[in-house]
Parts: C-alpha cells; sequence; structure tokens
C-alpha cells in the first residue's frame, strides 16, 4: 500500500519483502514515469542497474520493463554492476535519469532504488520530493520490452578513470624492484566484484580480492565497510606483505583503507589522506565541502591552503547540489563517500581506491609515513560516532530537549560559540554544539535506519569522553 513507501533524499529503501516487494517497486516506477512525463526538457532516455542482492536483477527488469511499456527507451544493465557505474552512465550516454537497484550499505534483508540525475549524481531533495508526489496506490502495469536494450556499462567507465588516475604512475611504482606493490581488497560481496583487481593487475600489482564474488547475504556480514565488518580484510593485511588494504561496500559507491599493518583507518583520517593526495601530489586546486559530521581537521587544512570550504546538511545529496554549483575538489560524507573532482558529483569507491593506490606511487612513502605528516599540522584526530536504536524514543522529545542545552559539570570548560540546528524539510533532526577549536557535539536522527546518533570530536580522547557522555546524558539513554 502507499502508506507503506517512505522515501528518503534520493530515492526509496525498505525491508524486502515486507514493503520493498514488486508491487510496491511498480508504485515507485510508475510515480517515476509520470515524473519524466511531466518536464517536457526529458529525453526520455533512462539507464537501469542492479547490485547483487536478492532478486534485484529481477526488480531492475521490471522497473524497465515499466519504463519500456510508457514509451520511454530504457538501457538495462547487462550484469551487475557498482552504482557510481550507472551515475557515470548516465551522464555518458546522455540519459535523462538513471535507476539503481540497491540498498547501498545496509544489511541484505533491505533493497531499495536510487535514482540518478542526467549530471551523474544523486538527485537532489526537491527532485525526490516531485517523484513521492505522483505514488498512486492505483497500479496500472502495462510493461513490455519493445525499448529496451541490454548493455556491458562497465567498459567506457574503466576508460573513463585513466582521465583521471595516473595510470602510468600506479604502473611504474610496480616495475621498480624497490617498491612492493600488493593490495588485498575486500568487495565484502557487493557489487564492487573483481573490478578493481582487473584494473590493478595489468598495472603489474599484486592484487587479491576476497569475497569478490556478489552474494545475496554479503557472507553473513552488514556490507558497510567500518572496522568492526572488515575483519578479514584486517588479518590477511596484517598477515601477508600488502602495503595497503582496501574494501568497497555493498553498490560499490563507498570506501575504506588500511595501513600496511592491517590497522583499520578511520574514516576520517581516510579523508584527510585523501584530500593531501589531491592536493599535495596532484596538484589539484578547489573548493572542499563536507557534512556537518565529518571532521573539522577538515576545515583547518582548507584554511591552511586558502581554499574555498563549505560545511552541508547531512546526506551526500548536499553536497551534490554544491558540487554542481561550486568549483570543487573534494565532496566527502563521514559514512565514507567521497566525490572527486573531474569525476561526477557522485561518491565512487573505485575510484577511491584507485587514489590511494596512486597515493602510495606518487609519495614512495607509506600510509603511515603519509598520517604522521598530515598529522603535525592537524594534530592527531579524536572522534566517534555512537548509534543508538531508536525503539520507542520520542524524537521530537529529544530534539526539543537538545534545544534547551545547557552543558553540564561534565564540560564546566565549555562555552557553547554556535548552534547548527539540521532540519529534514520543516522537521528538526539534528543539532550540532560547537565549542571552538575542533571541539564539538552533534546528535542526530539516521533518515535511512531507525537510528539516533551521536557524533562529538575534541582535542583530547579525555575531551571526546566527556563529549559522548553529555551526548547519551541529553538523549538519556
Amino acid at each position: 500500500m502507499l502508506s507503506q513507501i517512505k522515501f528518503g533524499n534520493d530515492g526509496w529503501r525498505a525491508l524486502t519483502g515486507e514493503v520493498f516487494n514488486e508491487e510496491n517497486l511498480i508504485r515507485v516506477a510508475e510515480a517515476f514515469v509520470r515524473y519524466l512525463h511531466s518536464n517536457s526538457q526529458f529525453s526520455k532516455l533512462v539507464v537501469v542497474g542492479f547490485d547483487g542482492r536478492k532478486d534485484s536483477d529481477h526488480y531492475a527488469e521490471v522497473f524497465a520493463q515499466i519504463l519500456s511499456g510508457n514509451n520511454i527507451s530504457t538501457i538495462l544493465s547487462q550484469s551487475i554492476i557498482p552504482t557510481p557505474v550507472l551515475s557515470f552512465s548516465v551522464k555518458h550516454l546522455n540519459c535523462s535519469a538513471g535507476i539503481m537497484v540497491t540498498a547501498s550499505h545496509n544489511a541484505a534483508t533491505y533493497n531499495g532504488v536510487k535514482f540518478k540525475a542526467a549530471y551523474g549524481g544523486p538527485f537532489i531533495v526537491e527532485e525526490t520530493r516531485k517523484v513521492k508526489d505522483f505514488l498512486r496506490d492505483e497500479i496500472d502495469g502495462t510493461r513490455n520490452d519493445v525499448y529496451i536494450l541490454q548493455r556491458n556499462l562497465l567498459p567506457d567507465y574503466v576508460y573513463h578513470l585513466q582521465s583521471i588516475v595516473n595510470f602510468s604512475a600506479i604502473r611504474s611504482f610496480a616495475e621498480n624492484p624497490a617498491n612492493t606493490p600488493s593490495v588485498i581488497i575486500d568487495s565484502m560481496g557487493g557489487a564492487g566484484q573483481m573490478i578493481l583487481e582487473d584494473i590493478l593487475v595489468p598495472l603489474g600489482w599484486r592484487a587479491q580480492t576476497i569475497f569478490g564474488a556478489p552474494e545475496p547475504n554479503f557472507y553473513d556480514r552488514k556490507p558497510e565497510p567500518i572496522e568492526k565488518n572488515l575483519e578479514p580484510l584486517l588479518y590477511n593485511v596484517s598477515s601477508t606483505d600488502a602495503i595497503l588494504g582496501i574494501a568497497t561496500d555493498g553498490d560499490g559507491d563507498r570506501c575504506a583503507i588500511c595501513f600496511e599493518d592491517g590497522k583499520w583507518i578511520s574514516v576520517q583520517r581516510t579523508i584527510l589522506l585523501l584530500l593531501w593526495h589531491l592536493h599535495e601530489y596532484k596538484k589539484m586546486r578547489g573548493a572542499i565541502i563536507k557534512s556537518v559530521p565529518v571532521t573539522d581537521k577538515v576545515r583547518v587544512l582548507a584554511e591552511r591552503w586558502n581554499l574555498p570550504f563549505y560545511e552541508v546538511n547531512v546526506s551526500f545529496q548536499n553536497i551534490a547540489d554544491l558540487m554542481l554549483k561550486t568549483d570543487f575538489l573534494l565532496g566527502v560524507e563521514e559514512s565514507a563517500g567521497f566525490g572527486i573532482q573531474g569525476h561526477l558529483p557522485e561518491r565512487d569507491g573505485i575510484l577511491s581506491g584507485l587514489l590511494f593506490c596512486e597515493l602510495l606511487a606518487m609519495s614512495g612513502k607509506s600510509l603511515h609515513e603519509i598520517w604522521n605528516n598530515i598529522k603535525q599540522i592537524v594534530s592527531e584526530i579524536h572522534y566517534k560516532r555512537i548509534d543508538i536504536p531508536a525503539g520507542t524514543m520520542d524524537r521530537e522529545e529529544i530534539f526539543n530537549r537538545c534545544e534547551h542545552f545547557k552543558p553540564s559539570k561534565n564540560l564546566e570548560e565549555f562555552f557553547i560559540q554556535k548552534v547548527r540546528k539540521l532540519y529534514d524539510k520543516d522537521t528538526l533532526n539534528g543539532i550540532k554544539y560547537l565549542f571552538g577549536d575542533s571541539r564539538w557535539l552533534l546528535i542526530r536522527a539516521s533518515q535511512t535506519e531507525p537510528m539516533i546518533r551521536i557524533y562529538a570530536e575534541g582535542r583530547t580522547e579525555d575531551e571526546l569522553q566527556r563529549l559522548l557522555k553529555e551526548g547519551q546524558r541529553l538523549i538519556e539513554i
């Protein structure tokens, strides 16, 4: 039923079977058709892709058939692809829009649909709401294969990556007998598959992929590339001569990295390493855009380098919206999504992984050495996120309490210098308190999961723990 379908910022995700089913998928597909037909400027060409979740290929075919049944020419991927491949194809093939059947990094029990715009990035929030407004309870169900063309979308994407990544530098690094061009890749059973290995091996690297074959249950892991989910990668890197480890998430648009000793590199450190590489080794310039929960050390580097700096509300859609309006260098969110200049206003875990190989090749240093250089400027990062199941929590009551927050004796030397409120449409769903000197506390409700998230950053570990304790007190755990 229509009341079951709850849209997020760039599409729809839900539990498979209960809400995400063929009937509701058809409702969403027909709403998308109405959306396309409402704008005469659209070329009426759409590309559809899918990840390796249970029946994602079937749902993608159904969506394509609904488009075709309504006289919309459709390119359907021949096989499982990462979301960034779908996004690139939308722009490369001059499509009006793209549809990616995936639930990204969510658990295997979820599936969903991401909407991609003609510029090769996520729908901005306003466009997603327009699609939602076209939802109807009744189903027409007209579908056929007349206007569907199946195509291998991967080769053009890989060729494009050579315009951003210096493949020659990566190859030259491997050809030097003094170097160890070895990397372990964890695709987590997701859409990243063997793509990175297939690119790196011809360049002379010893690349080995674990969990490279797509698996609907992601080998009993949540396909989110964070430390607790990456034990196999960390072990394999620490047990071999690999000089880094790379992981991509369920649909390949996020990326995680680990040091040569198998120690996970937090997302915040990963962001700074990537930014350092683009500025110091690739000599790229442009605006730096980050979402609210990302470490304040990004601002420190931006100010040091006199680069434009922007902080936007949570979700990559807000980052992408600003990417379209400015000459950007890097757009980053705290959930390991990175958008790179010269590519798309989009997250790309495959490209991000290659850039870390390029960083090692161009610098001639280990990741530990590079991080130590960065740390001399920004100091150590003391940052953490805590996820609290929302359950029966009254979110309105929580944020009403947050609006009237005054630091307790636990933070007696802290003074609130600025308060930033975050809204989802007209609903308050986050508050950030800034205490100066890269110290802050953020309370926000997740837009994709039933969670209340607490984020904090301090100058020391003691400050961090006290800020987190204050956050927990605020929501009265």
